[in-house]
């Protein structure tokens, strides 16, 4: 996950938690470093090679953005969407390199693949460097404050968290980030055409800014059951901490933190979403995305009036094929856990039309 981050960024973070460092995790933070270093080489290579060429690549057109909370269907929806061979969904293998993937992408697709798990570790999904991914991994690799960060420190307070919104952050460092994120697209858009489909939870926050950035972005938001968000997501990042944290995970606050981000970016989707015009944006729920796929793209295609849904029906149908044995993770929630989601995210559950029951 780390392995393509800037070198000097990367000393930073460490250093900004004092080399906070798990013995056990300590070689997988030597490694990090060691091939963080190397990137830094690639990255002049590719400047050297294409430097021109990416200076003058440009972003063909306002984005498609998919927005909703972690575990809410996001992967699933990024990757029916990306079979559309008119849209361009940043890879793996972009964001997790995103200062040489020119140079190197190809070379991690044909030699490197047996180095990614199979299955993404929290939920079975298949991984892979040319699967579509979230563009916050690839501003955390550029070396940009995340709170995704929390990710590589997960005993220390969430970071960065005037970045998820950037609305109280100095205009010089919003400028700055800005430039990274639109930079970063464009080079993605140097090696595949089409209209760039971006997926990442914290762009939940970012709504106003990426719509100053891009007016005409069409914005999707997935929403899914809290009775099964909440656990889900609890195994989610003890997953995510175990596979690419550098210290052992207490988990200590894990579940406070998980509703205070579900409630959190609820709110700030429910301040902003009525700002976009019904036109550009849609909700979805996950349950109908996974028990009537094809009915619910069909929706989302002609919402917003997209071209070429009967050339992309047969890619969908094969990728429900290939996905057919599939099976979700299921989860025993306590009565505890249980009663605290109906008390804390009532209001949410209400607003999304879920039964207070949960699914059969």
């Amino acid at each position: 996950m780390w392995t393509g981050v800037r070198f000097l960024p990367w000393i930073q973070r460490l250093a900004l938690h004092n080399f906070r460092i798990s013995p056990s995790r300590i070689p997988r933070a030597v490694f990090i470093t060691l091939l963080s270093a190397a990137g830094e080489l690639l990255a002049f290579m590719q400047w050297f090679i294409w430097g021109h060429g990416l200076k003058q690549s440009a972003i063909e057109s306002d984005p498609i953005v998919i927005v909703g909370h972690w575990r809410s269907g996001t992967t699933l929806l990024h990757e029916l969407l990306a079979c559309d061979q008119h849209l361009c969904a940043p890879t793996t293998a972009q964001c997790a390199c995103p200062t040489h993937f020119v140079l190197s992408e190809q070379f991690a697709h044909d030699w490197l693949g047996t180095l990614l798990p199979r299955n993404r570790p929290m939920d079975q999904m298949p991984m892979g460097y040319q699967k579509p991914q979230e563009d916050e991994l690839a501003l955390c690799n550029l070396g940009m404050p995340s709170p995704w960060w929390v990710i590589a420190f997960p005993n220390e307070p969430i970071p960065d968290t005037d970045y998820k919104a950037l609305e109280h952050v100095a205009p010089s460092y919003r400028r700055k980030w800005v430039r990274a994120w639109t930079t970063f697209l464009r080079h993605v858009q140097f090696e595949h055409r089409g209209r760039l489909l971006l997926k990442n939870p914290l762009h939940s926050y970012r709504i106003p800014l990426i719509r100053e950035v891009f007016p005409e972005t069409h914005f999707i938001h997935i929403v899914r059951n809290p009775y099964e968000l909440v656990p889900s997501c609890l195994h989610f990042w003890k997953k995510m901490f175990d596979q690419y944290g550098l210290q052992r995970a207490t988990c200590e606050h894990l579940e406070d933190q998980v509703f205070a981000s579900i409630i959190e970016m609820n709110q700030r989707l429910t301040d902003t979403w009525s700002q976009v015009s019904p036109a550009h944006r849609l909700r979805v729920r996950y349950e109908d995305l996974t028990q009537h796929p094809l009915n619910t793209l069909r929706h989302i295609y002609v919402h917003f009036q997209w071209q070429g849904i009967e050339d992309v029906l047969p890619k969908w149908k094969a990728y429900l094929q290939a996905h057919q044995h599939y099976q979700p993770n299921k989860y025993d929630v306590d009565q505890c856990l249980r009663e605290r989601i109906t008390t804390q995210l009532g209001p949410l559950l209400s607003e999304y039309e879920h039964s207070l029951s949960r699914p059969s």
